[in-house]
């Protein structure tokens, strides 16, 4: 089975090849994945970077304009990219890799993050044998963000093995959009930030226009950001783990979904629970109807989650979702 598990995970955590400055926590610890929580140094810098064969820590004295301290609250402004050292460092034996992604709730927040490594030439994938610092690239899109040390804004996952591509199976995910209902939020352009250790605060029309379609469609604005959710309801048993895969540009001008992983146990139920999608028009207004095709969610097998699978009983925010926006609002 390619995806480790949790107890997987905790051996890799016991053997020191998962360590971190601070002590890792039960809370860390999802039924597939691990939280990653960020350090107290953080830097505002000119332009996102690959470091390919750069140290890191040349990179940023070429391109940081300041120091952060996030030792206490700190306002990360939108439309500012930030790079921020993480607490946790991995020494990853020679069949195990890695790869990140953003959490629901950074997702739905349109935080744009993703995670670099030393002497790394893609975001977000940790090579083999890969020995070192993790470091998070923080960009607030919609909204500007309150956060200090230790918040967790990304998860890795770890994959044993060279056939890491090999899917169990693969549905098609569309978009549900429902005439004279609810169907999509659109973020509202305001100046207010948002602290993300507010649980359940912040009003939602305040932050969010609700769009309410006479027909079975509506047209997306260039730049603009949306949250929806899928026509399909999603069931992941507790022996498996999933990625939606966005689909390439022939098949619509926009991004879909940045987190785009599912736990052993989403949706685990009779009837299943929808993904909720967030989307972002490229370049161009799009229009964008019912049951348009918007990715593919890639199932991989797994060690079967005998306890603690993703659900109620770990206090999951999601696993009764249906069109949700992030935790911080009510």
């Amino acid at each position: 089975m390619p995806y480790l598990n949790r107890e997987q995970i905790l051996t890799l955590i016991k053997k020191k090849r998962i360590y971190s400055n601070k002590p890792l926590t039960n809370n860390q610890l999802q039924p597939a994945s691990l939280d990653l929580t960020l350090s107290n140094k953080c830097y505002r810098i000119k332009s996102s970077f690959i470091p390919n064969d750069i140290k890191i820590s040349k990179v940023i004295k070429e391109l940081s304009l300041f120091k952060i301290d996030l030792n206490q609250n700190t306002l990360l402004e939108k439309n500012c990219i930030y790079l921020c050292e993480l607490n946790e460092k991995l020494n990853l034996p020679n069949n195990i890799m890695g790869k990140s992604n953003p959490k629901s709730t950074t997702g739905r927040l349109d935080i744009f993050t993703r995670v670099i490594t030393e002497n790394g030439k893609e975001y977000d994938y940790i090579n083999y044998n890969y020995n070192g610092k993790l470091y998070l690239e923080i960009i607030p899109q919609s909204f500007s963000i309150i956060l200090r040390k230790n918040t967790s804004l990304n998860q890795i996952r770890f994959f044993q093995g060279s056939n890491i591509s090999d899917k169990i199976k693969q549905i098609n995910i569309s978009v549900s959009i429902k005439r004279n209902q609810i169907t999509a939020y659109k973020a509202k352009k305001i100046t207010s930030a948002i602290d993300l250790n507010k649980i359940n605060f912040y009003k939602l029309d305040r932050y969010w226009e609700k769009i309410i379609p006479e027909d079975n469609y509506f047209i997306i604005e260039r730049d603009e950001f949306y949250i929806l959710r899928s026509k399909e309801k999603i069931i992941i048993k507790n022996n498996q783990a999933a990625e939606l895969e966005p689909y390439k540009d022939s098949f619509g001008n926009f991004r879909v979904h940045y987190a785009g992983f599912f736990d052993p146990g989403f949706g685990n139920n009779k009837s299943g629970t929808p993904a909720v999608l967030e989307l972002r028009a490229y370049d161009t207004p799009f229009i964008i109807r019912d049951g348009q095709l918007v990715g593919q969610l890639n199932y991989y097998g797994i060690e079967e989650i005998k306890k603690k699978s993703y659900g109620l009983n770990i206090k999951s925010n999601y696993f009764n979702q249906n069109l949700k926006l992030a935790k911080q609002f009510k």
